[in-house]
């Protein structure tokens, strides 16, 4: 994407003085680049795209339309899936809290339903029972040791013997059968080794449980990091995995114990990875200040808009500087890029050692993950989403300047 002041000048006339730019084809490609490492080893792989991430709905579509699943871990995202076009047999439903209404929705519509419980076991069986004409599927999502100090609180304690009871109890219903496992671990190094030690466990169970048949899928889940540039990579402290690295520590496995004629599809869930360095945000210097010997310039923005976790990492941007007004006020030296709330801490980046004036432009990198999704209506409603388009260098508007009225339309005024 090349951008300039002018560029964009004219994106502000348009959409105001503070929007997030998409692009499109990036995504794209991420997402072609992330399979194919995968594919090249073990031809039935696929993703499942991780809603929660980024739930923009022309994302959602473009994984769509390249035959991705719709990964969801609510009834909401679900439902999102569903509008947008996406058949119920390519929705992924994980996530701790599903309803009974929702599982028997999503079940009887052909997704694929990850339990996370043995309350979510006991609801499916109940199910079972109710419909016994109708064939029942589901997966596991199985909670197992993989070496870290946190225990995750998700999924079906397979040393507790969890994974078992869902066997044996579905096992004596003659219509309700566990057609894949599925597993997802957090860790803060994402390393390669740690999905290679979790596909070995999760493949173990499958060895164990799938004996005379062999499953359907066999889904490890996501988690992994994207791409970024060398700065932004120093800030982890740990090496940072290619998308070939993740490939060959799960996809390895898989060739190995599978022929490609019979083999089980196997399903990643990947969201950072994909959308993490496709999106930027821009937000316009609209005031400067000298506190003592603090310089300060205020941004139509907020560590809100490109931070929501408010985690240390200090982001990649570019200022661009506003060449057409000779009689700019401009600070220069270390200056702290201070966000639009009347939060004390509210500053997007610290220390930044150019000259910067009112009327510039400041443009973050790699703020796709989560932002859109966490960021709360505080003090200013939500800015616009535009969409860039590298083939014809086009802008369109995707989501629009959220409004007062937006924010306020669920209260009771």
């Amino acid at each position: 994407m090349n951008l300039d002041w002018k560029t964009l000048n004219n994106l502000e006339k348009e959409y105001g003085d503070y929007f997030y730019i998409l692009d499109m084809r990036k995504f794209a490609d991420n997402y072609q680049d992330f399979l194919q490492c995968f594919r090249s080893i073990y031809a039935n792989s696929n993703i499942g795209y991780s809603y929660k991430t980024n739930y923009t709905p022309q994302l959602c579509h473009q994984v769509n339309n390249m035959g991705g699943y719709a990964e969801v871990v609510s009834q909401m995202e679900y439902d999102l899936a569903i509008s947008i076009g996406v058949s119920p047999s390519r929705i992924i439903y994980n996530g701790p809290i599903k309803h009974n209404q929702n599982i028997e929705k999503a079940i009887l519509a052909g997704s694929i339903v990850n339990l996370d419980s043995l309350q979510e076991v006991e609801i499916v069986a109940a199910l079972a029972r109710r419909f016994p004409e109708h064939k029942i599927a589901v997966g596991l999502r199985c909670n197992f040791d993989i070496g870290e100090s946190n225990i995750s609180r998700f999924g079906l304690d397979v040393e507790a013997g969890e994974i078992d009871y869902a066997f044996k109890s579905f096992a004596e219903l003659n219509n309700c059968f566990i057609e894949g496992l599925h597993c997802h671990f957090s860790t803060p190094h994402r390393s390669a080794e740690s999905y290679s030690l979790r596909t070995k466990n999760i493949l173990e169970l499958s060895d164990y449980y799938f004996q005379d048949k062999l499953p359907r899928f066999i889904d490890v889940g996501g988690g992994f990091f994207g791409s970024m540039n060398e700065e932004l990579m120093q800030q982890y402290g740990c090496h940072i995995p290619s998308y070939q690295e993740y490939a060959e520590a799960i996809a390895t496995h898989f060739r190995g114990r599978f022929s490609q004629e019979n083999s089980p599809e196997l399903i990643l869930e990947p969201g950072i990875a994909l959308v993490a360095d496709v999106m930027n945000f821009v937000g316009k210097v609209v005031g400067l200040k000298t506190v003592r010997s603090r310089k300060i310039a205020l941004l139509m923005g907020s560590i809100h808009n490109i931070k929501p976790t408010l985690n240390n990492k200090k982001l990649p941007f570019t200022v661009y500087a506003n060449d057409e007004d000779e009689y700019q006020n401009k600070l220069s030296g270390a200056v702290d890029l201070a966000g639009y709330t009347c939060i004390e801490n509210d500053y997007l980046s610290y220390e930044f050692l150019g000259e910067i004036g009112i009327g510039d432009y400041v443009v973050f990198d790699n703020i796709g993950a989560y932002t859109i999704v966490l960021k709360p209506p505080f003090i200013c409603p939500a800015p616009p989403i535009i969409s860039y388009d590298s083939l014809t260098n086009e802008y369109a508007m995707i989501r629009r300047q959220e409004t007062v009225e937006d924010v306020f339309s669920t209260y009771v005024i």
